[in-house]
């Protein structure tokens, strides 16, 4: 997609006025004089965004109780990462590789799966001997997985990896291959579920970037993602959600919140349809940056479309003298009035 335009800076400068109750009138500032300024809209997790032009994102994460997947810059030569080009399956092979030559104990792979648009590598590593630490004869058996979900017509790739704990095996356990097996079969299934859909889209799940998204048929037992935008300079933007297991952790996120408001002053906010309270403060480097945390208030245990959900980052207006007219505040707040819930993007959430 393009980027956006005069019209979307416009509509920005007149919501942030309306919401501060000061808006322009036509005599203050006409249409034709906003200032002309670009901005991308992206796919982040179950929801979608207006950034500035000039924001990337730099680094994207997912996880649930079976996998893991990353996003990072091309030139971050990662194993955990998209792949693009006629190398790619050679250059996941070869970065895996590396991680195995890297293990401090011995390892041998014991599972592979060439062929298909699912690639999978498995390697065990034999951790009862730890170099510097005590021999423990009975650690858990340990297999290390990963896979790489290949398009070919696209010529491109995502690496996905298994969860750590899935690959752990009780020791005493006498059938334990065909334990991490059944794992194996479960994880595979849930790896298929990355699909390369360049964005727009109308597809449920969760977006890594504007190009690979986890689609889920049924949501997932768990989840968590976040997505961090950078500009290479000091404006940022980090988007983070996931589900709360239990009482204590949305106790625990509902007592830093508290923490918070003791010494922060705050204000209500609803982003995306989630009620929460904006944070913001000074830069700690310029006095015309300014940093904030926005997070959702109303949180329930085992809940998607409630679970956490919070955006933090900054906004150094000297990056943008195009907006000028505006200060740093007014620009986080019609940023995070941008966020919205993607089209079909909690089509798989039944809670």
């Amino acid at each position: 997609m393009s980027p956006i335009t005069r019209s979307a800076l416009t509509g920005l400068l007149l919501l942030i006025q309306t919401i501060q109750g000061q808006a322009m009138s036509k005599m203050e500032m006409r249409e034709d004089e906003f200032p002309i300024f670009e901005f991308t809209e992206h796919c982040a997790g179950r929801y979608q965004l207006e950034l500035p032009a000039d924001m990337k994102l730099i680094d994207s994460g997912y996880n649930d109780e079976l996998i893991l997947a990353s996003v990072y810059p091309p030139e971050e030569a990662r194993h955990d990462t998209a792949y693009r080009g006629e190398r790619r399956v050679d250059e996941w092979r070869s970065r895996v590789e590396a991680v195995r030559n890297k293990e401090i104990v011995e390892t041998h792979y014991v599972h592979s799966e060439p062929e298909g648009d699912l690639k999978t590598l498995v390697y065990y590593a034999d951790r009862r001997k730890i170099p510097g630490m005590r021999e423990k004869p009975d650690r858990s058996h340990k297999f290390e997985t990963h896979f790489l979900k290949d398009f070919p017509p696209a010529k491109a790739a995502i690496a996905i990896q298994g969860q750590g704990a899935l690959g752990n095996v009780p020791r005493d356990e006498a059938d334990y291959k065909t334990i991490y097996h059944e794992r194996l079969t479960q994880m595979q299934e849930r790896a298929n579920a990355l699909e390369y859909q360049p964005w727009p889209h109308n597809k449920p799940g969760v977006c890594l970037d504007r190009e690979f998204v986890v689609v889920n048929t049924m949501a997932p037992e768990r989840e968590g993602y976040a997505m961090e935008f950078y500009n290479g300079k000091r404006s940022r933007f980090v988007l983070m959600a996931g589900t709360y297991q239990s009482e204590a952790e949305l106790k625990e996120e509902k007592s830093r919140n508290t923490g918070m408001l003791s010494f922060l002053a705050s204000s209500k906010m609803t982003v995306a349809g989630r009620k929460g309270r904006l944070f913001i403060s000074d830069g700690k480097y310029s006095e015309t940056e300014r940093e904030f945390r926005w997070v959702a208030t109303d949180g329930e245990v085992n809940s998607f479309r409630h679970g956490h959900f919070e955006i933090e980052g900054a906004i150094e207006m000297k990056d943008y003298p195009e907006m000028a007219p505006m200060k740093g505040t007014d620009v986080i707040v019609g940023l995070l009035k941008g966020v919205r819930e993607r089209p079909y993007g909690m089509l798989d959430v039944k809670r």
